[in-house]
């Protein structure tokens, strides 16, 4: 009878220990359970996987400023040349433009309303408040210049600029090493100026990046 008691209390405490880890068990991993959810419930774009990017992230949100300040970065890239490569645009650009002289500019020209208007490339208003009109004068001799469809452009300021019509025959000979020039839009579209030889007609430009 002694025998069978100890039996059965060696049972009956087993069982006792079996449910109490149980029970320890299931605790344990109902709270490891819910510190996953709090932590992914807070868990930001730093935590996301790769390869998943926050819909604000920089791609959609890149500031304006940025964009201006790497094109004028690869503007000073491009003139960052060797003499030799200087040497040869400057020989490019005296046959440009000595070939662009008028005949009868006032017959040649052509404004943008007689062009159909303009339907280029506009640069953003404040940043062309802030870089070209009459009080953002330059030359043109010696930045990055090219030929498009015929016609050279230059430039300047991280835009290109492409002259549409021929220069004034009035003008100097070097006119694009020693005047100052600046760019303008007047009612329809952009136009270059010259200091040296002010007056209401620009030469029509088309601006592109």
């Amino acid at each position: 009878m002694t025998r069978f008691r100890i039996v059965a209390s060696v049972s009956i405490l087993s069982l006792t220990l079996g449910a109490c880890a149980f029970s320890y068990a299931q605790d344990n991993q109902d709270k490891n359970k819910d510190k996953r959810q709090n932590q992914d419930k807070h868990a930001g774009p730093a935590n996301q996987p790769k390869g998943q990017t926050d819909q604000h992230g920089p791609q959609s949100s890149r500031p304006q400023n940025q964009v201006d300040n790497g094109r004028r970065v690869g503007q000073q890239k491009q003139m960052e040349r060797s003499p030799e490569q200087a040497h040869d645009q400057q020989r490019t650009q005296e046959r440009a433009w000595q070939e662009r002289r008028a005949n009868h500019w006032e017959y040649e020209r052509r404004s943008w309303q007689q062009r159909g208007g303009y339907s280029g490339y506009r640069v953003p208003e404040d940043y062309f408040h802030d870089h070209y009109g009459d009080g953002h004068a330059f030359r043109i001799y010696g930045l990055p210049f090219q030929y498009e469809a015929g016609n050279p452009r230059f430039q300047y300021d991280g835009y290109w600029f492409t002259l549409l019509d021929p220069f004034p025959e009035s003008w100097g000979g070097r006119w694009y090493e020693t005047d100052d020039v600046y760019v303008a839009y007047k009612g329809d579209g952009y136009y270059l100026f010259n200091r040296r030889y002010p007056g209401p007609l620009g030469i029509a430009l088309s601006v592109s990046l």
